[in-house]
């Protein structure tokens, strides 16, 4: 018993590390990977003749649409487009027309960027599903002229389009009516 009372002051700090290697093996048993998140890729692209016949069946919804999107596009892998505002599908179709007027349509545009790179800038249109890039550093420098002006135009006031040039050059196009 003598022992016991002259090697009491070791309880305390015994206690404490059996309570921390009891929370790490409690942390452990509940450590789970953040989910990754792959987008479907849409392998086929639709040729101009089944493009407009299918045009020519019926009205599309929403969903279509955005089909649409992704099947006349390619995607850079990683982007991620699912939760765009409905009105950037209908923008993304008229901006692969110009796409299509400029370069012909067996071009098939590159969409670099919806709401999934983390680094735009803080208040970033990107983050409000407001705003899509798409790949022009592939195409000769008057083409690429074109095609801003041209989808500038065919958009309207309700888009802007923003050749934004420099090592990631790129045609950026967000809606400006989205609350900032």
């Amino acid at each position: 018993m003598q022992f016991f009372v002259k090697h009491l002051y070791l309880i305390a700090p015994v206690l404490a590390i059996v309570a921390l290697f009891g929370v790490y093996r409690l942390i452990k048993a509940n450590d789970r990977p953040i989910p990754h998140y792959e987008p479907k890729q849409v392998e086929e692209t639709w040729s101009a003749e089944e493009y407009m016949r299918h045009l020519n069946l019926k009205p599309f919804n929403q969903r279509e649409v955005h089909q649409l999107l992704l099947k006349r596009t390619r995607q850079k892998p990683g982007v991620y487009l699912e939760s765009l505002l409905p009105a950037m599908d209908t923008m993304g179709i008229e901006v692969v027309r110009c796409y299509h007027k400029v370069m012909g349509d067996d071009y098939v545009p590159v969409i670099t960027s919806g709401n999934d790179y983390p680094y735009h800038k803080q208040n970033s249109k990107h983050y409000k599903n407001a705003a899509m890039d798409f790949r022009i550093v592939d195409m000769p420098m008057n083409k690429r002229r074109e095609v801003a002006e041209m989808a500038q135009d065919k958009l309207g006031p309700r888009f802007r389009v923003l050749w934004e040039k420099g090592e990631m050059e790129h045609l950026h196009v967000e809606m400006v009516d989205v609350e900032e």
